[in-house]
């Protein structure tokens, strides 16, 4: 069924051009890369909104852990067989507009219906085909800023860490399209995650982060790096950790510190695995490596753990190489 009504949309009459002259001077007189195609229709968008709100709705009426099948997920199903048909052919453009405020919120709690793999399975594997949609110039303003807002305000650990997948995608995908100020709001958002309370999506930032970085241009990449090392420096000085007492319960301000140092170490943590077969590696790697080993190391639990990680990990990708890389940490 869902098939179906991809084909349906697809096939349906469309009025075009009357001629090739006159499609020209249109698309000429639009703009320099012309008019954006497959705009959806009025009817067409009251029906996506009616049909997800629909959705919504029989979401709230099904009984939480319920395993047998229901209309949420049966309905579901549908839904998103519907929409890989039209995002697998060339009128993907018109669902555009629906990905921040319609599709994604949806389509991450279909992924928390334990109960149903296959519905949990599908919904992934559409929401991952977002952002490989390609978007026209200058309009991924409100789809990033939607993945931000999720990211950064989303009550539940695993959307938050899903997100990050799709801000890695969109990143890699439309690095020579979207703005500095977009590029710079993604980093932002990662670095601002690996601040997260849920360890899984700290890692995930930390993973994102280094991927973003490796990938960055390099005159992009330098400015970069060095405001993240500062700020990633700044915050193991700024917050020393403090003695635990004895009396066993770590209060909410000892955790708060551990959370703020664990975010700095995984944050020069990725810098260094950014580039893990760079020789010789970058001039400023020795400094990031020596505030590790220093003013981390000791620390115990998951802080002093994700240090010997990622000092091990740096060990263990340049013992070929360590006669070359060796001289960059020696004074001239």
């Amino acid at each position: 069924m869902g098939q179906t009504l991809g084909t349906i949309y697809k096939s349906r009459h469309h009025e075009s051009y009357k001629n090739v002259q006159y499609l020209m001077d249109t698309q000429a007189k639009a703009s320099s890369v012309g008019l954006t195609p497959y705009n959806p229709t009025e009817e067409f968008s009251e029906t996506v909104h009616s049909v997800f709100k629909r959705l919504e709705q029989w979401r709230h009426e099904r009984t939480p852990g319920q395993q047998s099948p229901s209309s949420y997920t049966a309905g579901s199903k549908t839904v998103l067989l519907w929409l890989d048909t039209t995002l697998s052919s060339h009128e993907c453009t018109q669902l555009i507009p629906f990905f921040p405020d319609v599709f994604m919120g949806e389509m991450l709690h279909m992924m928390d219906i334990k109960e149903d793999p296959e519905l949990m399975s599908l919904a992934y594997h559409v929401f991952r085909h977002l952002p490989n949609i390609p978007h026209p110039f200058n309009q991924d303003h409100e789809f990033i800023s939607a993945l931000i807002r999720i990211g950064t305000t989303s009550p539940l650990w695993h959307q938050r860490l899903r997100v990050l997948i799709n801000m890695q995608v969109i990143y890699f995908r439309r690095l020579f399209l979207i703005t500095a100020k977009e590029k710079e709001r993604i980093f932002t958002c990662v670095s601002m995650m690996l601040e997260d309370p849920q360890l899984e999506v700290r890692i995930g930032a930390a993973t994102t982060l280094s991927g973003m970085v490796r990938c960055s241009p390099v005159r992009l990449r330098e400015g970069i790096v060095q405001e993240l090392k500062n700020k990633f420096t700044r915050m193991l000085v700024r917050n020393p950790l403090p003695k635990r007492s004895p009396a066993g319960t770590p209060t909410p301000d000892y955790t708060r510190i551990v959370i703020t140092r664990h975010a700095a170490v995984l944050g020069l943590g990725a810098l260094v695995q950014a580039f893990p077969y760079a020789s010789p590696p970058p001039l400023w790697l020795p400094e990031v490596l020596a505030t590790l080993a220093v003013k981390a190391a000791a620390d115990p639990g998951m802080v002093g753990k994700s240090v010997k990680s990622a000092l091990g990990e740096f060990k263990k990708t340049r013992q070929d190489t360590w006669h070359v890389d060796v001289k960059v940490c020696k004074p001239d």
